[in-house]
């Protein structure tokens, strides 16, 4: 939807753009078209800048997500081999005291 909206500015600056290439009367009004041209192509920029700026921004942030569930997998690994091991070694005492 964002990017609809991006394309359309363009647009809009584009043919703003091209109104201010047809000779207009001298005055008010042609000043008035290339002020609003101005801002448009302003606005379109900027926005376009914007929408680059929140992609890198997601995207960051969904590789920060990765890493962080990757280190909570880890490290719930870690737990699960440590509780295994306590359990071995409680059977292997409890072996070796039930045989001698």
């Amino acid at each position: 939807m964002k990017n609809i909206l991006y394309s359309l500015l363009i647009i809009l600056s584009t043919a703003l753009a091209a109104m201010i290439a047809v000779p207009a009367p001298a005055g008010k009004h042609g000043l008035l078209q290339v002020f609003l041209c101005g801002i448009i192509a302003g606005m379109s920029f900027v926005a376009l800048k914007l929408n680059v700026k929140n992609a890198r921004i997601n995207s960051y942030k969904r590789e920060l997500e990765k890493e962080s569930i990757a280190a909570d997998e880890n490290s719930s690994r870690v737990k699960v081999l440590e509780q295994k091991i306590e359990v071995l070694e409680k059977a292997l005492e409890n072996a070796l005291k039930n045989n001698y």
